[in-house]
């Protein structure tokens, strides 16, 4: 008999162990930072290098997941199904470089890699954003503190921009994660522009 009750208990187990593996979690969505088109404008009147040297985001959002903050509240939502392809910190001073070079004539600008890269560019551009943030049913800001510097370290610009949208509309009750993504490059890329005229000023 207790042998019975224990092949009864084996199977029971099993069977419960098999409805686990049979059950599919929720498949992760990944997202990136594009690079919107825009017309060429004018630009420094010789072909200039620059380097894209530090770029920083918050704490916050400095993570693989997509964070949201609940409007009018503390709170913050960090789906876990919800991603970036890549983290902030790399994918940022990529797109902010291909946002210049699309953006302003003769600007060639790239991520430094390299103390050689940095040499070899005319200016090196270090951007800290203090807010990178998506307010469910709010606002959208991009706010960020860079600087412009020549090859030895000297500081020639430093200033704080700060771009907002409104937040996509919500879908079901959920965030439109893709919508928000894409007007976090929308407003990256009125950042970089920003930047490239300053560069484009000083030649």
């Amino acid at each position: 008999m207790l042998h019975i009750k224990n092949l009864l208990l084996i199977a029971a187990v099993l069977g419960i162990t098999g409805c686990g593996f049979t059950n599919k979690s929720e498949p992760s969505r990944f997202y990136a930072i594009s690079t919107p088109h825009v017309d060429q404008v004018r630009g420094p009147s010789k072909s200039v290098n620059v380097g894209i040297e530090n770029v920083s985001v918050p704490q916050s959002v400095d993570r693989p997941q997509i964070v949201i903050k609940q409007k009018d509240s503390n709170m913050m939502i960090v789906s876990e199904f919800d991603r970036w392809i890549e983290g902030l910190n790399t994918a940022l001073p990529v797109a902010i470089s291909e946002n210049m070079n699309m953006y302003a004539k003769n600007i060639n600008a790239r991520p430094i890699k390299n103390s050689n890269d940095a040499v070899n560019s005319k200016y090196l551009v270090s951007i800290d954003f203090v807010r990178f943030e998506t307010e469910s049913n709010g606002k959208t800001t991009v706010s960020a503190w860079w600087t412009v510097s020549d090859n030895r370290g000297n500081t020639l610009v430093q200033k704080k921009t700060t771009q907002n949208a409104d937040t996509p509309e919500m879908e079901s009750g959920t965030p439109n994660y893709d919508a928000t993504v894409a007007l976090y490059s929308k407003l990256v890329a009125k950042t970089s522009y920003k930047i490239a005229d300053i560069i484009s000023e000083l030649n």
